[in-house]
């Protein structure tokens, strides 16, 4: 495989379309800085994969995209295409050729081709992974990065060895299983809880289900009785309603015609008002104008007096002004004479002030002159200083000079000395290491022996481990089965016992007396419960002796006889049916002799009965002489021969001793009280037999957990073993290597000890010579230094001098600025006295105007007053004659107003009359009208009762009479347990009529009766407290259980599925690990050889290692580098020059190549901090591999450029945009060659070619 082509368009500088196609061999690119040569690497890396911006020399992906120049614009995407030719068996495709393409708009987005189809990024990894190209694989170097692999971490350094060990992709696969691995846990526990939490849902929801069932046979018949009863009423209660809405159109009639008549009156009423309020209006104008008149002349009454008051006050104020005008005149003469004064004053002080200011400017000059003099001081001062600091300077440096030679010297010495010692080490450690490796071949082949018999045993634990997980898994499953039949058969049990403690199948006053009545506390402990449930009888013949015994089973069994009358008093008075009594003592005699069997009857029945003994002999009275026939045909050919017999079927038929038969079909939904108790027998039985597997394979399920657990141990003991052995046995590989290694190294160690000795010996010599230089050098610099040291003593003793005179005439200066500013300061004052004289002068003239011109306004003021309360006194005697004409003309209206409102009185009383009658028939109407709402709210609530409670509309609902009287019948049968006096009878001696009485309780009921009278409220509120007392019941718990069933065999299968993957899962971890250790040490290895043999081939010497830092962590540890050229001792590759650091980076990369060459090599500018020398082994080394690789190098060597087959220029001849110009060079034997320019253009050719680009 070969790199055959790159193709950019819009990429950084390339913003036309521009090919590179390459041969094998060698192909430079050059051209100047900036050109765009590095472009051309950051294409192949970016269409790689590489998704930094800033390892692409940008800062965000859009700076890649062709950006424009001063004559052209910006492009909108970037595109590059790579393709490789002869890559069907490297790469494992079909395909001959592979053309990758990646492309990235403005907008962010981006797309990735393969062969001209979109992919995925990750598609393009998997395919290059571990072919030695990648984005950050050692087939590109970029510019000034050659050594980075030197100056990374040792933990970075990884990535270049794994790549070329081939286990990239092992390494992303491993991460991969990794990452499931911990899913897959992780799914493990989440299920184990939710199976565990399914199977407590399981028990829990078997027993709501007979619950659920129960209740909606309950809530069925209630809804039909409710909803019947309901209808009825509602029919009652909108028949009231309707009568109320007539009574209430006849009081609003009435109502009307009592409000046309007070609307007449209040009409009338209304005429006489207004005629009133004109005359009320009438006398208030009168009476208004009358106070307005009044309110007139007191006005202008007031007016008069305020003038008179008002001119007294302006003479007063006249003559005050004229006393101020006299005294401000005196005032402003004495202020004229202050103000001519303090001129005179100003203008002298203005004169001393000139005098002083220009003695200050005299001195100020010559403190000037002062402070230059002394700063030229200051500056030769200084110089001289800083010439004696240098000085002084130089000789510590050559004292510490002197000094450092002789430590290093001896330093040197105690070196040599150490190297004598490190020789003889040196051979001890050759001959130990040698000895070692002897004892490490043979540790080695017991190792691999012990692994192999590990690695058989570890797999032979696994397959146990398998077997005994199956066998669990089996265990459970069947555990779960029984314990799922565990769970129904408990549930019916406790459902058939709740039915007993209820008393379910007995008649109404027996359940009642088994709760207590009124008294449980006192009634229930002198009950030995019912007759029923104290016989035993043969499941076969349980119909049979119901027959027989009929009513009878109803009885209750009491310990103290004195009760009897109290219970049949309590039943009478609550009203709650009947109940059979069996008093102690009253049945102890046991019947006459029992007669032979018949010859067609199956038995006797008291024979099928087993009873305690203290009620055998009842038994054995209410069954005498009741023979068990099989069927009715024979029974009755029994009976027609005559006898006294009464006989009962396996059907459950029964012929009375009189001859009466008894039989037809039973209630399929009436429980029998003696199949119940036989139904528990068997079901207690099969729950026993149930519990005893269930426990069986509890036990099962231990001990199968118990083995599992051993073998799970056994298992992960050997395994640890094996890994233990496993990596021992590479531990041991790896001394060996280690130890070979360090026998090499001992010799070469040896040589190179010899030769530092040598080097050590001829540098004592020379830092001999060189301490006797530094101290001549010393002594001539400490003369020139005391030189210096005399003449800074006299510049210092001319700068005091020159600063006591400036100190002097600074402090004339400041004595001379006080008294100034003392002047200036009083000068100010003068002018700021002034200023308020001629502000007080300016107000005493305003003042005796202002005064003139208020004496001219009250002089006016008071010939306007005088005039006005003339006007005034003449008003006043006209609206005096007014007031008396309006006082007559308001006495005859209030005579008037008298008059009309007796009138009005009388209208008013006969209103309120009528109104009373009105107020009454609203009343009336308003009490229909609550009783209407009432009832409509009885309606309303009615219906809503039925809706909320059935989801149905009442006032849709038809009436089925038919099922109504069907489930009254079954449910007062269930409340009386036919015990009603007019159809039952108690006879403890013959059972036949007691079955007789049994089937004529079928029709306590007659249905011609109407059943709408009997109570059937009382009924309804039965049925809705038998629900509630069942509490909450869930009526999804039926289809809720089948769900959970399917869902806990659904999750079982997960798990199991999840438990299979985490085990495939660690043995692929498990397997890729022992691959990638082997190739990763091998790789290793080979890469260490080669490097020491490439480091020594281009240096000519020296010595170079890699080591692991943890060689027990291969798989994660880091890779150190050391690199020593001949003559030097470094510690760190880090101390090695530019150069130095190149050639170890080349070295190293061209080691790597020896093992897994990479289809093509990428350099750039690798060779520029290498000098001629370097040049030459560079080229040389490179020669050895282009028969295995591609070498693509950007390079400005001459000597590099000459031994490339193919010439690639790169120049910008338009600014901001690369233009790519080839030349093949051939051979001697050729004669053409091939320019490509932008497209192909074809030139003449030349054996070499030396392009000058623009």
């Amino acid at each position: 495989m070969h790199l055959q082509s790159i193709e950019l368009l819009g990429f950084k500088s390339f913003a036309d379309k521009t090919i590179f196609n390459f041969h094998e061999g060698i192909t430079a690119i050059v051209g100047p800085n900036g050109c765009g040569k590095s472009n051309v690497l950051d294409a192949v890396r970016w269409v790689l994969g590489e998704q930094s911006a800033k390892s692409l020399r940008g800062d965000e992906m859009a700076d890649v995209i062709f950006n424009g120049s001063d004559t052209r614009k910006p492009v909108g995407f970037a595109e590059v295409s790579v393709t490789f030719a002869d890559c069907s068996e490297e790469l494992a495709v079909d395909w001959h050729d592979v053309r990758v393409t990646r492309r990235v708009y403005r907008d962010g987005n981006s797309e990735y081709l393969l062969n001209k189809t979109p992919c995925r990024l990750r598609d393009i990894q998997n395919l290059f992974a571990d072919t030695g190209i990648a984005r950050t694989a050692y087939s590109m170097m970029e510019q000034g990065k050659i050594d980075m692999i030197l100056s990374s971490r040792p933990e970075d350094r990884r990535a270049v060895f794994e790549e070329a060990a081939g286990i990239t992709k092992y390494k992303t696969q491993k991460r991969e299983a990794l990452r499931k691995l911990e899913a897959t846990e992780a799914n493990l526990l989440r299920i184990g809880d939710v199976i565990k939490e399914v199977k407590r849902q399981i028990g829990s929801l078997q027993r709501q289900a007979g619950k659920a069932r129960r209740y909606q046979a309950l809530h069925a018949d209630l809804r039909v009785l409710d909803a019947h009863y309901s209808r009825k009423r509602l029919d009652s209660l909108e028949a009231d309603l309707v009568c109320c809405h007539e009574e209430i159109a006849r009081l609003g009639e009435s109502e009307q015609a009592h409000r046309a008549e007070i609307n007449g009156r209040e009409n009338q009423l209304a005429e006489q008002r207004r005629t009133l309020d004109e005359i009320d209006t009438q006398i208030a104008n009168g009476r208004s104008e009358l106070q307005r008149l009044q309110s007139e002349i007191g006005t202008l009454q007031n007016r008069i007096q305020f003038n008179r008051q008002r001119a007294e006050e302006l003479a007063e104020l006249i003559k005050r002004s004229r006393k101020d005008m006299a005294a401000a005149g005196a005032k402003r003469a004495q202020q004229g004479k202050e103000i001519a004064d303090a001129n005179a004053l100003i203008k002298k002080t203005n004169q001393s002030l000139q005098v002083k200011e220009a003695d200050l400017a005299k001195l100020t000059d010559l403190i000037s002159k002062l402070r230059s003099e002394r700063s030229a001081h200051d500056s030769k001062l200084e110089a001289l200083r800083s010439s004696r600091l240098k000085n002084e300077k130089r000789i510590a440096e050559l004292e510490d000079n002197i000094s450092g030679l002789a430590i290093r010297r001896d330093a040197t010495e105690e070196t040599r000395r150490d190297l004598d010692a490190a020789i003889s080490e040196a051979h001890a450690t050759r001959d130990k290491v040698q000895k070692e490796l002897a004892d490490a071949h043979a540790a080695a082949e017991t190792g691999q022996k012990n692994l192999n018999l590990l690695k058989t045993k570890s797999q032979a634990s696994e397959e146990t481990l398998r077997e005994r997980r199956q066998h669990l898994a089996s265990t459970e499953k069947s555990l779960t089965e029984i314990e799922r039949a565990l769970a129904e058969k408990e549930s019916r049990l406790e459902i058939l016992h709740q039915l007993n403690e209820e008393g379910e199948g007995l008649a109404q006053g027996s359940q009642a007396l088994l709760k207590g009545l009124d008294n449980p506390s006192r009634i229930q402990p002198a009950l030995a419960g019912a007759l029923v449930s104290n016989l035993d009888v043969d499941p076969e013949f349980i119909a049979a002796i119901e027959a027989a015994l009929g009513r009878n089973l109803q009885a209750i069994l009491l310990k103290d006889a004195g009760l009897a009358p109290e219970i049949i008093a309590t039943l009478k008075e609550k009203k709650i049916g009947q109940a059979a009594l069996v008093l102690p003592g009253m049945s102890n005699s046991s019947p006459k002799t029992q007669k032979a069997l018949p010859q067609e009857a199956l038995a006797w029945a008291r024979e099928k009965v087993k009873a305690p003994d203290s009620l055998a002999p009842l038994v054995a009275r209410l069954l005498h002489n009741v023979a068990i026939f099989r069927d009715l045909d024979a029974a009755l050919s029994f009976k027609k021969h005559g006898n006294e017999f009464a006989v009962a079927t396996l059907a459950g038929e029964f012929i009375s001793a009189e001859g009466v038969v008894f039989g037809g079909s039973r209630d399929a939904s009436a429980d029998s009280l003696l199949e119940r108790k036989a139904r528990i027998l068997v079901l207690s039985a099969e729950y026993a037999e149930v519990r005893s597997r269930h426990d069986a394979l509890l036990q099962k399920r231990d001990d199968a957990n118990a083995i599992l657990e051993k073998a799970r141990s056994d298992f992960e003991e050997t395994r640890r073993q094996y890994e233990s052995a496993d990596r021992e046995q590479s531990t041991c590989d790896n001394r060996i290597l280690f130890l070979e290694r360090e026998a090499q190294e001992s010799e070469r160690k040896i040589d190179q000890l010899r030769s530092e000795h040598a080097v050590l010996t001829q540098q004592i010599q020379t830092a001999d010579e060189r301490i006797a230089k530094l101290e001549e050098e010393l002594a001539s610099a400490r003369a020139a230094f005391e030189a210096q040291q005399n003449h800074q003593i006299e510049l210092q003793s001319g700068h005091e001098n020159a600063a006591k005179r400036e100190d002097e005439a600074t402090e004339q200066l400041n004595e001379l600025r006080l008294a100034l500013a003392t002047e200036r300061q009083r000068y100010e004052n003068l002018i700021a006295q002034r200023q308020p004289m001629t502000a007080r002068e300016a107000e005493l003239a305003e003042t005796i105007a202002a005064r003139q011109a208020e004496i001219a306004n009250f002089e006016k003021r008071l010939a306007a007053q005088l005039e006005e309360s003339k006007s005034a006194e003449a008003a006043i005697e006209k609206q005096n004659a007014e007031c008396a004409d309006l006082e007559a003309t308001v006495a005859a209206l209030t005579d008037q107003r008298a008059e009309q409102s007796r009138a009005m009185n009388e209208i008013e009383s006969k209103l309120r009359a009528t109104r009373n009658s009105l107020n009454e028939l609203h009343d009336l109407r308003s009490k229909q009208q609550v009783r209407e709402t009432q009832l409509q709210m009885q309606t309303d609530n009615l219906a809503e009762h039925i809706s909320r409670r059935y989801q149905v509309n009442l006032r849709e609902v038809v009436s089925d009479q038919t099922a109504f009287e069907k489930v009254l019948r079954t449910q007062l049968k269930r409340l009386q347990g036919g015990s009603t006096p007019n159809a039952f009878g108690v006879d403890a001696s013959n059972g036949g009529e007691a079955a007789s009485n049994l089937t004529r309780s079928e029709s306590t009921i007659p249905r011609d009766v109407d059943l709408t009278q009997m109570d059937v409220q009382k009924l309804i509120a039965d049925l809705s407290r038998q629900l509630d007392n069942m509490g909450p019941v869930n009526l999804d718990a039926v289809h809720e259980y089948d769900e959970l069933e399917e869902r806990y065999k659904f999750l079982e299968g997960q798990n199991n599925d999840l438990a299979n993957s985490r085990r495939e899962l660690l043995d692929v971890i498990a397997q890729i690990n022992s691959t990638t250790r082997k190739l990763f040490a091998e790789t290793f290895a080979q890469v260490r050889m080669n490097f020491r043999e490439m480091f020594g081939e281009l240096f000519g010497g020296g010595r170079a290692d890699l080591s692991l830092l943890d060689e027990n962590d291969p798989l994660n540890c880091g890779i150190e580098i050391s690199a020593k050229p001949p003559g030097k001792q470094l510690q760190s590759v880090s101390l090695l020059s530019g150069g130095e650091r190149a050639m170890t980076a080349v070295a190293l990369l061209f080691a790597i190549y020896m093992v897994r060459p990479s289809p093509f090599c990428i350099l750039d500018e690798v060779d520029a901090p290498l000098d001629e020398g370097n040049i030459n082994c560079f080229i040389r080394v490179l020669e050895r591999f282009v028969k295995q690789s591609q070498f693509i190098i950007m390079t400005h060597n001459k000597r590099t450029i000459a031994k490339a087959d193919v010439l690639y220029g790169v120049t910008m001849e338009e600014r901001g945009v690369s233009k790519l110009v080839g030349m093949k060079l051939t051979a001697p034997r050729q004669a053409s060659a091939e320019v490509v320019s932008n497209g192909g253009e074809r030139g003449p050719g030349q054996h070499r070619l030396a392009l000058a680009t623009r």
